[in-house]
């Protein structure tokens, strides 16, 4: 008795709205003809019951089997620009598919933003289609894309199926990001390291000679000066850090007077980090939890994720300094309401010799559209204030010819 319930439910689900109005037509001309004694109206009713029957039966006996993947071309995007995806269909049942109806939604987070219909041509037995798709332009994050799934009918649309053909794929909606011609004084491309004034015995910048000590290394004995003196000398280096800048994101709410500022500083340690890596640099991404590292997709990728948070960003800095222990230069984005403190505890995660650049996002509260900025903090944190994108280039490219900090 379950299966004849269970298939009934089915067709119940299954019943398309055209499908209810030849079921509400079949009933009302089957009790008018029967109570009206109306032959006509009662072959209108056997008409509809027939066509039900034949229309569910077409869509039983040939459910067809669809192969479909799903690939983004490629797998992220900017926000504000559409996404592009191909879909690859092949019909592996023995009867041709008439023009499927498949469903593109588009999700971020647990909301549909959009679900987009495309139609098919039809499909035959063995044959494959490859239907490219555009996505709508997103807001930055981690848009899934999926299940892509299509929805068959009979030939006169009564009954309508919808199944899945594919998975989610996941598409990284990174940031707005604006060209910058240079970052700060003194960050020039260095491929060999950056020397610092700490002197080792061991690296890559040759400093000095001096005289044995017990325990020295005696591969950095330096034989000629020693025959010639008498006298052992080794040799002495300057220690090198290696050409890798450290981005650390505050992503504390009460640092941003609005929502948007935060994706402002998103935006603005996307730009740098860009730049950076067409200057040479190795580049550590941290925005509390979000971490991302060597390469400039990888980092992008990795501020897709970011999202408004606890205060954190001393500990960013500790996990940033752990990542990166060699790095040479630290870049800071806060609101422009983050405490000074905070920003000279981040710094304080870092040796002193690594250089600083601090960026502010928003406007303090009361200030006008067409007051000149004012920087935040003072000193070795000095933060430089970005209100609008348009205004990077110009604040890094001014802090450049002032001299720097």
């Amino acid at each position: 008795m379950r299966d004849p319930l269970r298939l009934l439910r089915s067709l119940a689900s299954s019943v398309s709205p055209a499908g209810w109005t030849v079921v509400g037509l079949g009933l009302l001309t089957a009790v008018a003809g029967r109570v009206g004694g109306y032959v006509e109206l009662q072959v209108v009713a056997v008409l509809c019951g027939l066509l039900l029957l034949v229309s569910a039966a077409l869509l039983r006996v040939a459910p067809g089997r669809v192969e479909a993947k799903l690939e983004l071309r490629p797998a992220s995007t900017i926000a504000g620009t559409p996404g592009r995806a191909v879909l690859r269909v092949t019909n592996r049942g023995r009867w041709s598919v008439r023009h499927p109806v498949v469903t593109v939604p588009v999700r971020s987070g647990a909301v549909v933003a959009e679900r987009g219909l495309v139609r098919l041509p039809r499909l035959r037995p063995g044959v494959q289609h490859q239907e490219e798709i555009v996505l709508p332009a997103m807001e930055r994050g981690i848009v899934q894309v999926g299940p892509i799934g299509a929805r068959r009918t009979d030939p006169l649309g009564l009954f309508q199926r919808d199944r899945d053909w594919t998975g989610v794929a996941d598409l990284a909606v990174r940031p707005r990001m604006t060209v910058i011609e240079t970052i700060a004084p003194g960050y020039v491309p260095d491929h060999d390291g950056t020397p610092s004034e700490e002197v080792s015995m061991s690296d890559l910048a040759f400093h000095a000679l001096r005289e044995y000590v017990p325990g020295d290394d005696l591969r950095h004995v330096h034989w000629r000066s020693s025959a010639r003196a008498g006298v052992l000398h080794v040799r002495q280096y300057h220690d090198t850090r290696r050409s890798h800048v450290v981005i650390v994101v505050d992503r504390d709410e009460r640092s941003y007077p609005r929502a948007q500022d935060f994706e402002l500083a998103l935006s603005i340690a996307a730009s740098v980090a860009v730049r950076l890596t067409e200057e040479g640099y190795t580049l550590t991404f941290v925005c509390g939890t979000d971490v991302g590292a060597d390469s400039v997709g990888v980092v992008l990728d990795a501020s897709c994720r970011a999202t408004l948070g606890p205060d954190d960003l001393e500990e960013s800095a500790r996990t940033a300094s752990r990542a990166a222990p060699g790095s040479s230069q630290l870049v800071v984005v806060s609101g422009v309401l983050g405490a000074p403190q905070r920003v000279q505890a981040c710094r304080a995660a870092f040796a002193d010799d690594v250089r600083f650049l601090g960026l502010a996002t928003g406007r303090v509260p009361g200030e006008a559209r067409d007051d000149p900025p004012r920087d935040v903090g003072a000193g070795a944190v000095r933060m430089l204030r970005v209100r609008r994108m348009a205004e990077l280039p110009g604040v890094l490219a001014a802090s450049v010819l002032g001299g720097g900090r």
